[in-house]
Parts: structure tokens; C-alpha cells; sequence
């Protein structure tokens, strides 16, 4: 004889075993952007004047912006337009200073993938010298690791 279980989360539990969801790609995309959304491990990236220099006054102080501010104001740059979005944006930083990003986009089916790179390279480059200064140049590569129908951004 078999218990029927009493506690709301067992009872949760069977009825997810016993229905699988009708689109299981759009419920693991929302699980994986929940995942990526979580905060994670920061370093602190020195901002760096036009002229090269990270002192900020006649005393050395200087200004830091961490990495998890950063990778969250590339990633919400990333996502204005309705053909491109990044999937992946990791950041190498060498004695406090940022010096390459790396972007995986998706695209939309259709995207003229050169030109998505190009606007993905300048929006990177802005963002980049409006949070860590105009002195902030790092290697930016871009590559499209998938396309996808409709809006990436949704996918």
C-alpha cells in the first residue's frame, strides 16, 4: 500500500516527476539565466586616467570598480539590440587592470555576423572606458557561438 505524501514539497516533487513541462528549452534557459545571475566571485579592476595613470590625486589614491560590476554593465549593453545578446563575457585582469574580454554572442538567424562582432567590439569599448577610464584598452575578442530563430535575447 502506498502513502500519499502529505508534505507540500514531497507533493511538489511527485507531481513534477509525473508531467514533463511542454517546452523543457524554455524552462533550462530560465534556469541557466537564474545561474548566471547569481552573484559571483569579484575582483577589484583599477580605473586608469587617459594618460595611463591610476592615481587619482596627489596622495595615490585610486579607484576600483569590481568585476562583477563591470561583466554585469557589458552584459546589459550586450542586450539592447533585438539580433545579438552575450552569452558568455569573461575578464583577464593582470595586476588590477582589466586587459581582455572575451565575448561569446548568439544571434539572431539572419544577423550578418561581421557586423555584430563590429557592435559588439565598440559597445565592449564604450562601456569599458565609461566605468574603468579612457586609459582602460583591453584585447576585445568576440566570437558568435550560436544563432538562434527569432530574439536571441529570449532564447
Amino acid at each position: 500500500m502506498a502513502l500519499s505524501p502529505t508534505d507540500p514539497l514531497e507533493r511538489a516533487v511527485v507531481a513534477a516527476q509525473a508531467e514533463a513541462p511542454d517546452d523543457w528549452d524554455s524552462v533550462s534557459q530560465a534556469v541557466k539565466r537564474r545561474i548566471r545571475a547569481t552573484v559571483a566571485p569579484s575582483r577589484p579592476i583599477v580605473v586608469v586616467a587617459a594618460d595611463g595613470s591610476t592615481d587619482q590625486d596627489a596622495h595615490g589614491s585610486r579607484t576600483y570598480v569590481a568585476s562583477r560590476v563591470v561583466r554585469a554593465a557589458l552584459r546589459d549593453a550586450l542586450r539592447t539590440r533585438p539580433d545579438l545578446t552575450a552569452e558568455r563575457i569573461d575578464l583577464t585582469i593582470d595586476d588590477e587592470r582589466l586587459t581582455r574580454v572575451e565575448v561569446d554572442l548568439v544571434c539572431a538567424y539572419g544577423t550578418v555576423m561581421p557586423a555584430a562582432s563590429d557592435v559588439a567590439r565598440a559597445t565592449v569599448a564604450s562601456v569599458v572606458a565609461d566605468l574603468l577610464g579612457p586609459g582602460t584598452q583591453p584585447q576585445v575578442d568576440v566570437t558568435v557561438t550560436d544563432v538562434v530563430v527569432g530574439d536571441p535575447r529570449l532564447a
